[in-house]
C-alpha cells in the first residue's frame, strides 16, 4: 500500500486509452484557442481541428450509422487525411497554458468518451496510431511537468473525502439494505452465478452480439467517495471551491444536474490500496480474483481487441485485507480500459470506475451536519450549492470589465447611439425588452421584458437556415445610468459563452456596449463552423448598434 506521491509518467499515459484521449483533448482545445486568435487575421485556423475530425470519423466503428455527417456539404465527398497528415498539423500547434478550468475541460471530455461494452471510437483509434503518439507525447510531457498535476498521483487524503449521490429523474433503485459485508458478500454470489449462468447460456465466440455486466469496479451499493476540489483560480468555472471530483467526472452517466454531498468519517489508519498503473490492478487480482470470462468475454473482447480468459478482482476477499481502494487520477489514465495481463493465461480489464474515486469495503458513516445540495449551472460549465445565483462572466452592471480565459475570444465594442435625455428614455426601455435582438433580424419566443433566470429561444438565420438558439438570462441592470442585460448560452447554441447589452449614459452622450466571451460548441457540425460564426458574429454587430439608435 503505498502512500508516497508517484511521478506521473507520459510513457505510461501514452500507454493507456484514457490517457492518449486526455492528450488529444488538450491537443484540441489548444487548437481551438489558436483558431480564436487567428480569425479575422488572414492564418489557417482549420487545419489540426479539420483533419482530425474526419480521421477520426473514418476510423469511427460506427461511421454511416450512429455517428453520422449532416448540414451543408455532407453530401460531398468525405476527406480522408491519414494518421500521419493529423500528426503533421498538429506539430504546428502550441502548448496551451494550463490552468485547473482547462484541465477539467479536457478531463471531462476523456471521461465522458469512454465505452467498455463496444468498440473505442475514432477519436480513440486515431490517438493509438504510432504517428500521433509521437505527436502527443509532447503534451503528455507537459502534463507530467505541471504542479497542477501533482494531486492525481498523490495518497488519498482522509480529511477530504466526500460522496456524491446524484439524484435522478426518474429515481434509481434504492440501494440494498445491509452493511458493506452484507453487500460483498451478496455481490460475489451474484458473480458467480452470473459467470454460471453465461457459461450455460453464451456462446464462446468472442465477436458474437452479446453484453452484459461490463465493469469491473466494485458494488455501486458500497460507500464511494472523491476529494473535494478547492480551486486556486477565478475562472469560467467559477469561484475557489468547485466541488468534489465525482461532480464532475463521471463515466456513462445519466446527465444529472443535482446531487447531494456528505463529508465521510474515514476511520484512523484506514488501510487503503491505491491503484497508480496497470501493475496494481495486476496485483489485486493475482492476491485474490474470480473468473469471469463467460460473462464478460464479448465485451471486453470488443474494447480490448483480446480473445482469452478473464479474471476481476474478489472484493469481498480484498476486504479482510484493505478497508479502502482508492484509483487515483493518473492510475485511470494510464489503466481503464486497456488489456492488463494477469499470467500467462488470464488478463483483466479496470472498467467502470471514475478517477479519483474510492471504494471504501468497510462501513464508513456519513457526517450528517455536512450535508449540501448542489446544482449543475444549464450550459454544464459549473457546480455550485444550491441556493447561489447564476454566476454572470461579462458583469453588465459594472463600467469596467477586464476578462480573460484560456480559450475563449474576448470582445467589448461600445459606439455612440446619440445624445440627449428621450434617445436615453428610448434606448434604456427598449434593452430591456429584446429589442436589440428582434430589430436585428432575430426572433424571441417571448413578448415579455428581460428577466434574469428566464430561458428563451433566439431564433436567427444563418446560410438560409432557421437555427434556435437557446440562452438563459443571468443578469439584468436597470439603473438611471445603466440599462442591459447578458445571457449565457445553453446545450443546442452553435456557439458556446456569454454576451452582455449594456445601454448607458455619460453626461449627455448615450452608449451601448456589447461584450461577449465565445467558443466553439462541442457539437457538430458548430464546432467546425467555428471561425465562420465568428465573422457572422462580426456582421450581425453593427445590426446591435443600429438597432436602438
Amino acid at each position: 500500500m503505498p502512500q508516497n506521491r508517484r511521478v506521473l509518467d507520459p510513457a505510461a499515459l501514452l500507454a493507456g486509452p484514457r490517457g492518449r484521449r486526455l492528450c488529444l483533448e488538450l491537443a484540441g482545445l489548444a487548437a481551438d484557442a489558436v483558431a480564436t486568435e487567428s480569425c479575422g487575421t488572414g492564418q489557417d485556423s482549420g487545419g489540426f481541428g479539420s483533419a482530425r475530425f474526419y480521421a477520426a470519423y473514418n476510423r469511427d466503428p460506427d461511421r454511416g450509422t450512429s455517428t453520422v455527417l449532416f448540414g451543408p456539404g455532407a453530401e460531398q465527398p468525405v476527406p480522408n487525411p491519414t494518421a500521419q497528415d493529423v500528426a503533421a498539423l498538429l506539430e504546428a500547434v502550441p502548448l496551451p497554458m494550463l490552468t485547473e478550468s482547462l484541465l477539467l475541460e479536457a478531463l471531462s471530455s476523456t471521461v465522458n468518451s469512454a465505452r467498455y461494452w463496444q468498440e473505442p471510437d475514432g477519436d480513440d483509434v486515431l490517438a493509438a496510431t504510432p504517428a500521433m503518439r509521437r505527436a502527443l507525447h509532447r503534451f503528455a510531457q507537459q502534463l507530467a511537468d505541471s504542479p497542477l498535476t501533482h494531486w492525481w498521483t498523490s495518497p488519498l487524503e482522509p480529511a477530504a473525502q466526500w460522496n456524491a449521490a446524484f439524484v435522478a429523474d426518474p429515481p434509481r433503485p434504492p440501494a440494498p439494505k445491509g452493511n458493506t459485508a452484507e453487500t460483498l458478500t451478496q455481490w460475489r454470489l451474484d458473480t458467480l452465478q452470473d459467470e454460471a449462468n453465461a457459461v450455460r447460456e453464451r456462446p464462446s465466440d468472442p465477436t458474437s452480439n452479446w453484453s452484459g455486466d461490463w465493469w469491473s469496479r466494485p458494488p455501486w451499493a458500497l460507500p464511494t467517495s472523491t476529494r473535494m476540489m478547492a480551486g486556486r483560480e477565478e475562472s469560467e468555472l467559477g469561484p475557489a471551491g468547485l466541488g468534489p471530483v465525482g461532480l464532475w467526472l463521471v463515466e456513462d452517466g445519466f446527465g444529472e444536474d443535482e446531487a447531494v454531498l456528505h463529508a465521510l468519517q474515514v476511520p484512523d489508519h484506514a488501510r487503503i490500496f491505491r491503484i497508480d498503473s496497470p501493475e496494481d490492478w495486476a496485483r489485486l487480482c493475482r492476491e485474490h480474483s474470480l473468473e469471469v470470462t463467460a460473462s464478460k468475454r464479448q465485451d471486453w473482447y470488443r474494447t480490448t481487441g483480446r480473445n482469452g480468459k478473464w479474471l476481476m478482482p474478489d472484493w469481498s476477499m480484498l476486504k479482510e485485507k484493505y478497508d479502502a481502494v482508492h484509483l487515483t487520477m493518473g492510475g485511470y489514465l494510464t489503466t481503464a480500459g486497456r488489456e492488463i495481463t494477469i499470467d500467462e493465461k488470464y488478463s483483466s480489464v479496470l472498467a467502470g470506475w471514475d478517477p479519483d474515486a474510492t471504494y471504501w469495503l468497510c462501513d464508513v458513516p456519513a457526517d450528517a451536519p455536512s450535508r449540501q445540495t448542489w446544482r449543475q449551472d444549464p450550459d454544464g460549465l459549473s457546480w455550485a450549492p444550491q441556493g447561489g445565483r447564476a454566476r454572470c462572466l461579462t458583469v453588465p452592471e459594472r463600467g469596467q470589465w477586464i476578462y480573460n480565459v484560456q480559450g475563449y475570444r474576448v470582445s467589448e465594442v461600445t459606439t455612440v447611439l446619440g445624445h440627449g435625455e428621450e434617445l436615453w428614455q428610448r434606448a434604456s426601455k427598449d434593452v430591456l425588452t429584446w429589442k436589440v435582438k428582434t430589430r436585428s433580424g432575430f426572433s424571441v419566443d417571448t413578448l415579455g421584458p428581460v428577466v434574469e433566470g428566464q430561458h428563451v429561444n433566439v431564433t436567427a438565420s444563418l446560410l438560409g437556415v432557421k437555427v434556435v438558439e437557446p440562452v438563459q438570462v443571468v443578469a439584468v441592470v436597470d439603473t438611471p445610468d445603466r440599462s442591459g442585460f447578458a445571457y449565457r448560452t445553453l446545450p443546442g447554441h452553435p456557439v458556446s459563452g456569454e454576451e452582455a447589452f449594456i445601454v448607458h449614459r455619460d453626461g449627455d452622450a448615450v452608449h451601448l456596449s456589447i461584450r461577449s466571451l465565445t467558443r466553439a460548441a462541442p457539437q457538430q457540425p458548430w464546432h467546425g463552423l467555428f471561425p465562420v460564426l465568428l465573422m457572422v458574429q462580426k456582421l450581425v454587430r453593427w445590426r446591435y448598434f443600429r438597432a436602438l439608435r
